[in-house]
């Protein structure tokens, strides 16, 4: 029976796994891109900020996750410094797109402090687990006195919209294919 449980770093290598694995196609073409990937939606959270993320793990292996930044400032220095070079000695157009990632949160910090990323491999998925990761991190973050969360998703992608507004997150921002959704308490 799968469990969740507090994220640990040792979580590290199945989380980029599944970050890449549920990735789209693009974000995932070529080993370059799926490392680069990886460091811009997995690395840092569970490096510096696993105390906010949960993990769904079947058989001691772990298939799904939420991950979530509760310190905006702190992880824009990582993305400008550590994970920009990173990301640039692999591809210098993304190492460039990697200094907007965070721009989005950092507009919206006030009202949204904190943000989150969910992915859940595809045997997993419809089974109920994203929710009980959403309602583990929610009362985690109610817990913490976070007073607000968003988190980004492509437009069109109907089923993601859907759950996010089931749990009260509603719509910040759309450009460029993208949404940003926020929640408060």
């Amino acid at each position: 029976m799968p469990k969740i449980r507090p994220a640990r770093r040792s979580d590290l290598e199945r989380v980029r796994h599944i970050c890449i694995e549920t990735a789209d196609e693009r974000l995932k073409s070529t080993p370059e891109k799926a490392r680069i990937t990886a460091l811009l939606f997995a690395d840092y959270y569970i490096l510096h900020e696993s105390h906010n993320c949960f993990v769904l793990e079947d058989e001691g292996e772990v298939v799904g996750y939420i991950l979530c930044c509760t310190d905006v400032k702190k992880m824009c220095r990582h993305y400008t410094g550590d994970i920009f070079k990173q990301v640039a000695s692999l591809s210098p157009l993304w190492g460039v797109a990697c200094l907007f990632i965070p721009v989005k949160y950092v507009l919206y910090q006030k009202k949204y402090p904190a943000h989150l990323h969910i992915d859940i491999l595809e045997g997993w998925q419809s089974s109920g687990y994203g929710s009980k990761l959403m309602e583990q991190l929610l009362a985690h973050l109610k817990s913490q006195g976070v007073r607000g969360v968003c988190l980004s998703c492509g437009a069109k992608n109907i089923k993601a919209v859907n759950f996010y507004t089931k749990y009260g997150f509603e719509r910040i921002l759309c450009a460029f294919g993208g949404l940003l959704m926020g929640r408060r308490p």
